[in-house]
């Protein structure tokens, strides 16, 4: 399965791509056809996809929320950044979406895109009722790109702001207006 936007190609790595990864991005774009980025993973993302790599071998049966998905802009055919769900949806249907991306292609809108097309795909799934997605307050960009998918934020802590997108929509109480429905009374994340 892979997830197509105008710009970009969404792919989950099976469980031998995401080896791959660890070993070495090089080696995973190798194995995917894909240019070179001649990026490496930083220590805390490397430790986040070593965890998210135990999971998907842990549950194989659900390794598509734990797997990495590579974000390939199609017009250089080259691996820009990355996303991953942080575990399956949880038992009030509930998935949280992490993401990043290279510095070169930072402030184009494709983390945007990426995170609109991967919460579309994941409202779809039939166990899914929301995407949430925790950022740190001082992350404006970060904050951009849940706003423009029509994230709210829900939740605040001294250092973060939790936002979710949810397949009914979530208001503060006399803040929703006509124009925040759709003719459905849900949002799009489209």
């Amino acid at each position: 399965m892979i997830i197509e936007t105008n710009r970009l190609r969404i792919v989950p790595l099976t469980k031998e791509q995401f080896q791959l990864l660890l070993v070495g991005t090089d080696k995973m774009e190798q194995a995917l056809g894909l240019a070179p980025s001649y990026e490496s993973m930083d220590e805390n993302t490397r430790m986040a996809m070593e965890y998210n790599y135990k999971e998907v071998l842990k549950y194989p049966d659900h390794y598509i929320w734990y797997t990495n998905w590579q974000i390939i802009l199609k017009s250089e055919n080259k691996a820009i950044g990355s996303a991953c769900f942080k575990h399956k949806p949880d038992e009030y249907g509930q998935v949280e979406i992490g993401y990043g991306t290279d510095s070169g292609y930072r402030n184009q809108g494709y983390m945007t895109e990426t995170v609109m097309a991967l919460s579309k795909w994941a409202l779809q799934q039939p166990d899914v009722n929301s995407v949430v997605a925790e950022t740190y307050k001082d992350n404006a960009a970060s904050i951009s790109v849940l706003e423009k998918c029509g994230m709210t934020g829900y939740k605040t802590t001294d250092t973060s702001i939790w936002w979710k997108l949810s397949k009914i929509p979530i208001y503060k109480i006399g803040q929703e207006t006509e124009k925040d429905y759709n003719a459905t009374g849900s949002i799009d994340c489209q």
